[in-house]
């Protein structure tokens, strides 16, 4: 039974319902405004903030979300909102994606530590006895733009992106998809919505001052909260009908606070997103705001606590998603997503080498060990990967899988060492 002839057989049989009808309203308005226009199912679009480690609260709101049987047709997502968002968007279940960030060593990711047996020995000293590599040059000490150049992270986001990685647009993954940085260099909002995952990821989750800036072709990229922290506009611009947001942003300092400078700074810092979120928070239906303040926004190991936040601040909405549910599912089920995580292996038909200068690609290509034909699991590259970087003679190496064409591309990235 549609909602409009529901609404319209509880008047007629039952008058002394009439009273509750107010609060039904205002559960199903979106859906029921939506349906005197068309038959189709409303979509649901999720729009997930960034906001450092606050971000993992999002998993609390999602797990909320799945127990009221309320799956999103869209994802948007911000900084850590893009690494929850766009995990998710690929597969992962809220369980499974908790699972993964327990089993995930932080403080490795956000140091850049690798592994020792990837290091070969004469390296390990200057990989492990500072804190940020200055290469200098004749004229210059060459500071970088952040602590941490990304490798290990950007290596984890190809591992366990990795069954979709041969999907080069995010409207074709399980749930179509996209997240959004900001170019430093024009000071623009720049959205993703095609690409190789983890390029796009790994740009919205660029913190200023705690990642290098990632540079992608001509663009020079950092944290999407820069600008837009809650992007609900492109949850509408893929098709999203109703929205669903958590926000976990920057919200102003108290006066206290703002009597010290970070709190200054960081107020001045962020003017500019703030803006934007309350513009945009206008377009959303439900908006869930975790109480995260008590934790720090750089403890990415305090996974529970982070998830039990999301969840307790979803639980005053779980009635009503479990109404905007079924009400969703009278105009019909929502089609079952494709699973696509147990996809282990890839035939590649090239190679290329991009980025060396100093070192030949025979020289590369020796230590990566890896021929067109053969077969690849994520494994193995990942392993051949940090050992060519464990050489030292890059300050980045990386990998892409790209479809061009009829054929399947893997490019290795190389960036120089500028003492080279």
């Amino acid at each position: 039974m549609k909602i409009k002839s529901f609404l319209i057989f509880v008047i007629k049989r039952r008058p002394i319902l009439i009273f509750f009808i107010p609060g039904l309203l205002l559960f199903i308005s979106p859906v029921l405004s939506y349906s005197q226009q068309q038959s189709e199912r409303p979509k649901i679009g999720l729009v997930l903030s960034g906001g450092g480690a606050h971000g993992i609260a999002h998993l609390g709101v999602i797990k909320v979300m799945e127990e009221a049987g309320l799956r999103p047709d869209y994802i948007a997502g911000t900084s850590m909102g893009s690494i929850i968002g766009g995990m998710y968007a690929i597969g992962y279940s809220a369980d499974s994606l908790y699972k993964l960030l327990k089993s995930i060593t932080w403080d490795d990711l956000v140091s850049n530590k690798m592994s020792e047996n990837r290091i070969v020995y004469p390296e390990k000293a200057r990989f492990y006895n500072s804190i940020v590599y200055l290469a200098i040059d004749a004229k210059k000490v060459n500071i970088p733009s952040g602590l941490n150049n990304g490798q290990l992270i950007e290596n984890s986001l190809s591992y366990y992106s990795w069954p979709v990685a041969d999907i080069d647009h995010f409207s074709r993954l399980p749930i179509p998809f996209v997240c959004n940085a900001t170019d430093i260099i024009t000071y623009k909002k720049i959205v993703f919505r095609e690409g190789y995952l983890p390029d796009a990821i790994r740009a919205s989750f660029s913190v200023p001052s705690i990642f290098t800036a990632h540079e992608l072709d001509t663009l020079l990229l950092l944290d999407g909260g820069l600008i837009r922290n809650f992007a609900a506009t492109e949850a509408k611009e893929m098709g999203a009908d109703i929205l669903i947001g958590s926000y976990v942003g920057f919200e102003t300092n108290n006066a206290e606070k703002l009597q010290t400078m970070p709190g200054i700074l960081e107020q001045i810092a962020m003017f500019r997103s703030l803006e934007d979120f309350n513009n945009e928070k206008n377009m959303v239906n439900i908006l869930v705001k975790p109480d995260v303040d008590r934790f720090s926004v750089a403890d990415f190991n305090n996974v529970d606590s982070l998830v039990n936040a999301g969840y307790i601040a979803s639980i005053p909405f779980r009635e009503k998603f479990r109404k905007l549910a079924d009400s969703l599912n009278s105009f019909g089920k929502q089609a079952e997503l494709p699973y696509l995580l147990n996809k282990s292996t890839y035939v590649f038909d090239r190679i290329e080498i991009k980025g060396n200068k100093a070192y030949s690609k025979d020289q590369i290509a020796g230590v990566l060990d890896i021929n067109p034909g053969d077969v690849v699991d994520r494994d193995y590259l990942t392993e051949r990967i940090e050992l060519l970087y464990g050489k030292a003679w890059f300050d980045k190496v990386k990998y892409r899988i790209i479809p061009r064409n009829d054929s399947l591309i893997l490019e290795i990235d190389c960036k120089e060492s500028r003492d080279q």
